[in-house]
């Protein structure tokens, strides 16, 4: 194996901004990143205060038991604090959840999160595979789902779903779970908390409805790791028992707590919203201008197919890293999708206006030559 091997592996997400520059010749700085999903805001200021104490307390090891991050996010959604099950990100949670339930199969939508499909790998797992339309718009069909599944099946539903932002409503998963209940149920709400006035299904209470939730994205918090379920009590005490031990470090306890306990959380969200909404409704319309199908979706980035004419999503988007330092995410790594599909983070307005320019000259360049 040589040196370089493990740089060269390709990843499955976006957001690797080292190897964006690299490819594009730029340093780290300079790549504007529409890959990855982060609250164009940034981090609470009240996050980087309780980082900033945090720092003095290194020494000592995490508390394991992440007593008081159980409790703020316990009083957050308004659940026991006993089901909440702390984690390095959601992603660790998501990879482990097939050992807890000690799940028969997994079944996934199509398209949807790759990890699902990775985790399920990594435990011997069969994965079956319910495509959703693109004629609907990706909508989920609650009938063919229930009717695809079986007892101790592991079923993943993003909530909204990534990539393409659709959202699945509280009283169709609650029926889900009350048709099939000898089967497990696991909603992925990793960006639920950009969706203005969404609740979390953590608040149904259904014994095999299991709730995964991060707190990288919505906080600004990508490089700490920081996510948790919500579980029935069992599961949840199983679930500290099979994790690490030391699984949430000190600085994202302490930071997960300063923002779900601060008074100006309220405010926060509703800026985000707000700005979101926003943005999100000029670049549909603008991307809809430029010959883009762009789906309409609630989370806080954009599913769009390129017109026919365009170059292939893999090809625009080196054009965007190389030429402009624009970093998308293609999405022909999604099952259900094509070569032509992109998605889009919602930024700020600044760094949409820099994405649409660069687009522009980019989508017309192809359809003259082709017309030539």
């Amino acid at each position: 194996m040589t040196d370089d091997t493990w740089d060269n592996q390709p990843s499955a997400h976006g957001g690797n901004r080292r190897a964006l520059a690299e490819r594009a010749g730029r340093a780290p700085a300079d790549i504007l990143d529409f890959s990855a999903n982060i609250n164009p805001l940034g981090m609470p200021a009240s996050a980087l205060a309780a980082l900033r104490d945090a720092l003095a307390r290194l020494s000592d090891y995490p508390d394991p038991d992440c007593t008081a991050l159980r409790a703020a996010v316990g009083a957050h959604l308004g659940v026991p604090e006993g089901l909440v099950l702390p984690g390095n990100g959601a992603e660790q949670l998501i990879w482990w959840l097939p050992r807890l339930v000690r799940a028969g199969r997994i079944v996934v939508t199509a398209p949807c999160y790759l990890d699902y499909r990775r985790a399920a790998a990594a435990w011997g797992l069969d994965v079956l595979e319910v495509p959703l339309d693109a004629r609907g718009d990706f909508a989920l069909d609650p009938s063919r789902l229930t009717a695809a599944v079986r007892d101790a099946d592991l079923v993943w539903i993003g909530r909204p779903n990534n990539p393409t932002g659709r959202l699945v409503g509280l009283d169709t998963l609650a029926a889900l779970a009350s048709a099939r209940p000898r089967t497990w149920w696991a909603v992925d709400e990793a960006f639920l908390d950009f969706v203005d006035g969404a609740r979390s299904a953590a608040g149904l209470g259904l014994d095999n409805l299991l709730v995964v939730r991060s707190m990288t994205k919505f906080y600004a918090l990508a490089g700490l790791r920081l996510g948790y379920a919500v579980l029935p009590r069992e599961l949840a005490t199983a679930g500290r028992g099979l994790l690490p031990e030391w699984s949430v470090s000190t600085l994202a306890q302490r930071a997960g707590v300063a923002v779900l306990t601060d008074p100006g959380l309220g405010a926060f969200a509703a800026r985000t919203h707000a700005l979101i909404r926003r943005e999100r409704e000029v670049l549909a319309r603008v991307l809809r201008g430029l010959g883009a199908g762009v789906l309409d979706g609630a989370a806080n980035y954009l599913l769009l197919r390129l017109p026919d004419r365009a170059p292939v999503g893999a090809e625009l988007a080196d054009r965007l890293l190389c030429g402009f330092g624009i970093a998308v995410r293609t999405c022909d790594d999604y099952a259900g999708l094509d070569a032509r599909y992109l998605r889009i983070a919602v930024r700020g307005r600044a760094d949409n206006e820099r994405l649409l320019a660069a687009l522009a000259e980019v989508l017309p360049l192809r359809a003259a030559r082709s017309e030539a």
